[in-house]
């Protein structure tokens, strides 16, 4: 067994990894770098990058449904060929991952192994016992993998996210389980491509908390494509050329479907098997992601950090680049410890209309109520139809929780057509700890998407100016 001997040591070769070990480059200390899986991140290969693209795909092949609304007369109805749309993605998905490819590829071979990892104790590990390598610190960024359940483990044939996108073609009809932002995404992409889409869900919609928001953003999306999510599978059995699908719907009626392909995109777990990490030391959450100090980056064993999906799972991908920015900085600057600058939550779904959390949730506002006694108020506001927009429909709710003694924004939920623009702008804000009365105040463009946040903000002041502080 040969011997690596190195000041830090990063585990996993993702968008968390990567920018960790640019880092500690730059810090001049000696790194080593694993690659556990396939080269290229998974924002790459099946996250960020190619559902964006298959929903940009999408809604350029819808955009002709919506011609009779702006006075356009098509002569012909369209016959559309989507057979190479992945073909495409997989294209520009390349292209993409060659940058990456390229960095790595740089990397001198001693200082860059590939296998699985164990560690034997807090400074030293195994890759694929063929190679030790001791270290002063390490970071896991080993991310996360699409969750597979047991009733669907047992069919033949079920994809994740990650096959998906490997397909040579897209099939005719696809049940999709899980209402989560990958099942959400891909879902309605698929439908305005004309495919035939199910998608099984729980009540909730993603990390929507305000029911509000939930009963705005199951309306919208349901007129848009077959969304179930009051539903209960009883059964999914093989058949030729597909699956059988039972289910209970809303109204206790039991249904059949017939879908040609099975997609399962209800969750994500870390990749945390095999490590050895617990007997370590290193602590997990009950969700399998590994405990870590939030500020610092550090696990439960002080040399070894972590960062992404790993720790924290599906979260969006600049999260990520920023927590392995700051456990590489820390990694390689150990006993002297950084605390990270916090950063203002900013969870977006591209759908259409689009889902967003910004800062806290109404849960978590609820939670930091009862935990330190601080009141807030909600303010609703609808865009209704045309309003602050030059579109021609509805375009959904914005809820946000203001401070009632501070009047600072500290969050909010988002179902809105431009809704990505809206939730930049208030991430900012609560950001800059701006106050209902400065939104009330500044003047957003007319028409823009972002103008609903002064008709929010000024809401809340008339709620907060109404009552006495104590009767809030």
């Amino acid at each position: 067994m040969r011997t690596v001997e190195c000041d830090t040591v990063v585990l996993g070769a993702g968008s968390a990894g990567l920018e960790a070990f640019r880092e500690v480059q730059s810090k001049g200390v000696s790194c080593v770098i694993i690659e556990l899986g396939p080269l290229g991140t998974s924002a790459q290969r099946s996250g960020e990058l190619p559902l964006s693209l298959l929903m940009s795909a999408g809604i350029a092949r819808h955009a002709e449904a919506t011609f009779d609304d702006y006075g356009i007369e098509t002569t012909k109805e369209g016959c559309y060929d989507i057979s190479n749309v992945l073909n495409s993605i997989r294209q520009v998905r390349s292209r993409a991952t060659s940058d990456v490819l390229s960095f790595l590829y740089r990397i001198p071979e001693e200082r860059r192994l590939k296998g699985v990892a164990r560690f034997i104790d807090t400074n030293n590990l195994v890759v694929e016992n063929e190679t030790l390598v001791k270290f002063k610190t390490a970071i896991i960024c080993t991310g996360s993998t699409p969750m597979v359940t047991y009733e669907q483990s047992r069919l033949k044939g079920v994809l994740t996210i990650n096959e998906f996108f490997e397909l040579e073609k897209i099939p005719s009809s696809v049940a999709i389980f899980g209402s989560t932002l990958a099942g959400l995404q891909l879902g309605q992409s698929l439908a305005y491509l004309g495919v035939n889409v199910a998608v099984f869900g729980q009540r909730k919609l993603w990390d929507l908390t305000d029911e509000n928001v939930l009963t705005v953003a199951h309306r919208m999306l349901s007129s848009r494509f077959n969304l179930y999510v009051d539903t209960f599978i009883t059964s999914i059995e093989n058949e030729q050329n597909g699956y059988a699908i039972y289910y209970i719907d809303d109204r206790k009626f039991e249904n059949y479907l017939f879908m040609e392909g099975v997609i399962a995109a209800t969750d994500r777990i870390p990749n945390v098997g095999g490590m050895n990490l617990q007997d370590i030391g290193i602590s997990l959450n009950r969700n399998g992601s590994i405990k870590i100090d939030e500020k610092t980056l550090q696990t439960t064993v002080p040399n070894i950090f972590a960062a992404g999906d790993v720790c924290h799972v599906s979260q969006a991908t600049t999260l990520s680049i920023a927590q392995g920015r700051y456990a590489g900085r820390n990694a390689a600057l150990f006993p002297n410890i950084i605390d990270k600058p916090q950063q203002v939550r900013l969870s977006i779904v591209h759908t259409d209309p689009v889902l967003a959390i910004v800062g806290l949730s109404l849960n978590e506002m609820k939670e930091r109520a009862d935990k330190y006694d601080k009141r807030f108020i909600i303010t609703q506001v609808i865009l209704h139809l045309g309003q602050y927009r030059s579109q021609r429909e509805d375009g959904g709710v914005v809820c946000i929780y203001t401070d009632v003694e501070s009047h600072e924004v500290k969050g909010a939920e988002i179902c809105a057509v431009g809704g990505d623009h809206i939730a930049q702008m208030l991430a900012m804000s609560i950001h800059n700890k701006a106050t209902v009365d400065d939104l009330a105040e500044f003047n957003f463009y007319h028409l823009s998407h972002e103008k609903i946040i002064a008709k929010a903000a000024k809401e809340a002041l008339r709620v907060l100016n109404s009552k006495p502080k104590d009767e809030l």
